[in-house]
Protein backbone atom coordinates (compact mmCIF):
# COMPACT_ATOMS: atom_id res chain seq x y z
CA UNK A 1 0.00 0.00 0.00
CA UNK A 2 2.80 2.42 0.89
CA UNK A 3 4.79 1.62 -2.25
CA UNK A 4 1.81 2.18 -4.54
CA UNK A 5 0.37 5.07 -2.55
CA UNK A 6 -3.01 3.42 -2.06
CA UNK A 7 -5.12 2.74 1.03
CA UNK A 8 -4.50 -0.65 2.66
CA UNK A 9 -8.12 -1.57 1.83
CA UNK A 10 -6.98 -1.74 -1.83
CA UNK A 11 -4.44 -4.47 -1.03
CA UNK A 12 -5.49 -8.10 -1.25
CA UNK A 13 -3.27 -10.85 0.09
CA UNK A 14 -3.92 -14.40 -1.10
CA UNK A 15 -2.76 -17.72 0.27
CA UNK A 16 0.68 -18.70 -0.95
CA UNK A 17 1.08 -21.81 -3.05
CA UNK A 18 3.50 -23.15 -5.63
CA UNK A 19 1.18 -22.08 -8.47
CA UNK A 20 1.87 -18.49 -7.41
CA UNK A 21 5.48 -18.71 -6.22
CA UNK A 22 7.06 -21.87 -7.65
CA UNK A 23 10.33 -21.61 -5.74
CA UNK A 24 9.12 -20.48 -2.36
CA UNK A 25 11.30 -20.98 0.70
CA UNK A 26 10.42 -22.31 4.09
CA UNK A 27 9.39 -19.77 6.69
CA UNK A 28 11.85 -19.47 9.53
CA UNK A 29 13.35 -16.53 11.40
CA UNK A 30 11.08 -14.16 9.45
CA UNK A 31 12.88 -15.12 6.24
CA UNK A 32 9.61 -15.43 4.33
CA UNK A 33 8.64 -11.91 5.40
CA UNK A 34 11.93 -10.61 4.08
CA UNK A 35 11.74 -12.58 0.84
CA UNK A 36 8.10 -12.04 -0.03
CA UNK A 37 7.75 -8.45 1.15
CA UNK A 38 10.88 -7.42 -0.72
CA UNK A 39 9.64 -9.30 -3.79
CA UNK A 40 6.28 -7.49 -3.48
CA UNK A 41 8.16 -4.18 -3.19
CA UNK A 42 10.08 -5.11 -6.36
CA UNK A 43 6.78 -5.76 -8.18
CA UNK A 44 5.38 -2.42 -6.92
CA UNK A 45 8.51 -0.63 -8.15
CA UNK A 46 8.00 -2.17 -11.60
CA UNK A 47 4.35 -1.05 -11.61
CA UNK A 48 5.27 2.47 -10.47
CA UNK A 49 7.88 2.72 -13.25
CA UNK A 50 5.24 1.72 -15.81
CA UNK A 51 2.64 4.07 -14.32
CA UNK A 52 4.99 7.08 -14.20
CA UNK A 53 4.23 8.27 -17.78
CA UNK A 54 0.50 7.76 -17.15
CA UNK A 55 0.67 9.80 -13.92
CA UNK A 56 2.20 12.66 -15.91
CA UNK A 57 -0.87 12.74 -18.18
CA UNK A 58 -3.62 12.64 -15.54
CA UNK A 59 -4.58 15.24 -12.96
CA UNK A 60 -2.36 15.38 -9.89
CA UNK A 61 -5.35 14.55 -7.67
CA UNK A 62 -6.58 11.69 -9.89
CA UNK A 63 -7.97 8.71 -8.05
CA UNK A 64 -6.37 5.28 -8.22
CA UNK A 65 -9.28 4.11 -10.37
CA UNK A 66 -8.73 6.96 -12.85
CA UNK A 67 -5.00 6.28 -13.01
CA UNK A 68 -5.47 2.55 -13.58
CA UNK A 69 -8.25 3.09 -16.14
CA UNK A 70 -5.99 5.46 -18.06
CA UNK A 71 -3.12 2.97 -17.88
CA UNK A 72 -5.40 0.18 -19.09
CA UNK A 73 -6.61 2.23 -22.07
CA UNK A 74 -2.96 3.08 -22.84
CA UNK A 75 -2.15 -0.66 -22.81
CA UNK A 76 0.25 -0.43 -19.90
CA UNK A 77 1.11 -3.82 -18.41
CA UNK A 78 -0.61 -3.78 -15.01
CA UNK A 79 0.90 -7.05 -13.86
CA UNK A 80 4.31 -7.54 -12.28
CA UNK A 81 6.27 -10.34 -10.70
CA UNK A 82 8.80 -9.41 -8.06
CA UNK A 83 11.70 -11.52 -6.88
CA UNK A 84 14.24 -11.20 -4.11
CA UNK A 85 17.15 -13.38 -3.08
CA UNK A 86 19.40 -12.14 -0.27
CA UNK A 87 23.02 -12.18 -1.30
CA UNK A 88 24.60 -11.70 2.11
CA UNK A 89 23.59 -14.95 3.84
CA UNK A 90 25.06 -18.41 3.98
CA UNK A 91 26.32 -20.79 6.60
CA UNK A 92 28.72 -23.74 6.45
CA UNK A 93 27.55 -26.21 9.09
CA UNK A 94 30.74 -28.25 8.86
CA UNK A 95 32.96 -25.31 9.82
CA UNK A 96 30.45 -23.34 11.86
CA UNK A 97 31.23 -20.21 9.85
CA UNK A 98 29.05 -17.78 7.98
CA UNK A 99 26.07 -15.51 8.39
CA UNK A 100 22.78 -17.48 8.39
CA UNK A 101 20.65 -14.33 8.63
CA UNK A 102 20.77 -10.83 7.20
CA UNK A 103 20.28 -9.20 10.60
CA UNK A 104 19.43 -9.87 14.20
CA UNK A 105 16.91 -8.27 16.51
CA UNK A 106 17.59 -7.47 20.12
CA UNK A 107 15.36 -7.42 23.12
CA UNK A 108 15.12 -7.66 26.86
CA UNK A 109 12.42 -8.89 29.19
CA UNK A 110 11.81 -8.62 32.89
CA UNK A 111 9.08 -10.41 34.79
CA UNK A 112 7.78 -9.82 38.28
CA UNK A 113 6.67 -13.12 39.79
CA UNK A 114 5.15 -14.27 43.04
CA UNK A 115 6.36 -17.63 44.36
CA UNK A 116 4.85 -19.66 47.16
CA UNK A 117 7.95 -21.11 48.78
CA UNK A 118 5.97 -23.87 50.48
CA UNK A 119 4.16 -25.27 47.43
CA UNK A 120 6.27 -24.03 44.54
CA UNK A 121 3.24 -22.43 42.93
CA UNK A 122 4.00 -19.23 41.11
CA UNK A 123 2.21 -16.46 39.25
CA UNK A 124 3.52 -13.90 36.83
CA UNK A 125 2.38 -10.53 38.14
CA UNK A 126 3.71 -8.57 35.17
CA UNK A 127 6.13 -8.89 32.30
CA UNK A 128 7.82 -6.05 30.45
CA UNK A 129 9.36 -6.79 27.07
CA UNK A 130 11.37 -4.38 24.97
CA UNK A 131 12.40 -5.22 21.40
CA UNK A 132 14.37 -3.27 18.81
CA UNK A 133 12.79 -4.26 15.51
CA UNK A 134 13.70 -1.35 13.27
CA UNK A 135 10.87 -0.45 10.87
CA UNK A 136 8.23 -3.18 11.22
CA UNK A 137 6.29 -4.50 8.24
CA UNK A 138 3.21 -4.78 10.44
CA UNK A 139 3.50 -3.74 14.10
CA UNK A 140 0.47 -5.82 15.11
CA UNK A 141 2.11 -8.99 13.78
CA UNK A 142 5.35 -8.15 15.57
CA UNK A 143 3.52 -7.68 18.89
CA UNK A 144 1.84 -11.06 18.38
CA UNK A 145 5.16 -12.73 17.61
CA UNK A 146 6.83 -11.20 20.67
CA UNK A 147 3.96 -12.13 22.99
CA UNK A 148 3.86 -15.62 21.49
CA UNK A 149 7.60 -16.06 21.98
CA UNK A 150 7.30 -14.99 25.62
CA UNK A 151 4.46 -17.42 26.28
CA UNK A 152 6.31 -20.19 24.45
CA UNK A 153 9.42 -19.61 26.58
CA UNK A 154 7.30 -19.42 29.72
CA UNK A 155 5.69 -22.74 28.84
CA UNK A 156 8.96 -24.39 27.96
CA UNK A 157 10.86 -23.42 31.11
CA UNK A 158 8.10 -23.18 33.72
CA UNK A 159 5.20 -25.44 32.78
CA UNK A 160 6.35 -28.28 30.54
CA UNK A 161 7.96 -31.46 31.71
CA UNK A 162 11.11 -31.95 29.70
CA UNK A 163 11.76 -35.67 29.20
CA UNK A 164 15.39 -36.44 28.37
CA UNK A 165 17.02 -39.77 27.68
CA UNK A 166 18.58 -40.55 31.06
CA UNK A 167 18.53 -43.18 33.83
CA UNK A 168 14.93 -42.29 34.72
CA UNK A 169 13.74 -42.44 31.10
CA UNK A 170 15.68 -45.37 29.62
CA UNK A 171 13.08 -45.76 26.85
CA UNK A 172 14.27 -42.44 25.36
CA UNK A 173 17.25 -43.16 23.16
CA UNK A 174 19.95 -42.07 22.71
CA UNK A 175 20.95 -40.81 26.14
CA UNK A 176 20.76 -37.03 26.30
CA UNK A 177 18.05 -36.89 23.62
CA UNK A 178 15.09 -34.57 24.31
CA UNK A 179 11.90 -36.54 23.75
CA UNK A 180 9.41 -33.73 24.43
CA UNK A 181 10.47 -31.46 21.59
CA UNK A 182 7.09 -30.79 19.99
CA UNK A 183 3.33 -31.12 20.39
CA UNK A 184 3.34 -34.67 19.00
CA UNK A 185 5.31 -36.02 21.96
CA UNK A 186 3.07 -34.88 24.83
Amino acid sequence: AQALGVPTARVHIAENATDKVPNQSASAASMSSDLYCTAALDACTQLNDRLKPVRENVAADATWETLISSAYVSRVNLSAQGFYAPSDIGFDWSTGCGAPFSYFTYGAACSEVEIDTLTGDFHILRADILMDLGKPLNPAIDVGQIEGAFVQGYGLFCLEELVWGDTEHKWVRPAGYLHTRGPGTY
